[in-house]
């Protein structure tokens, strides 16, 4: 799967604590690498990301570690993680 980050959205907050417990909670899963390919990091946060190559322009969060979260381009990733919505409304303040 290829995503591309946002950009510029570290101010944004969650009441789940962090965007990468946010992940935990709506996706069910847990992650100790960083999903980018080829990469092993495991300084992981909770990235707005959005579907690279889409028409879909919804936000996203997906783990990915701190030197990922800071990318410009596109990424490829595994897909064996689900995306959750950043939507708020649509999850956490539900």
């Amino acid at each position: 799967m290829k995503i591309k980050n946002i950009n510029g959205t570290s101010q944004t907050k969650c009441v789940c604590g962090s965007w990468l417990k946010h992940w935990e909670k709506f996706s069910g899963q847990t992650v100790t690498y960083c999903p980018a390919m080829g990469c092993m990091n495991k300084d992981l946060v909770g990235a707005h990301v959005q579907k690279a190559s889409s028409s879909d322009d919804k936000w996203y969060i997906y783990p990915l570690c701190s030197a990922h979260n800071q990318s410009t381009g596109e990424l490829e990733v595994s897909d064996s993680y689900k995306l959750v919505s950043a939507n708020k409304k649509e999850t956490c303040e539900k």
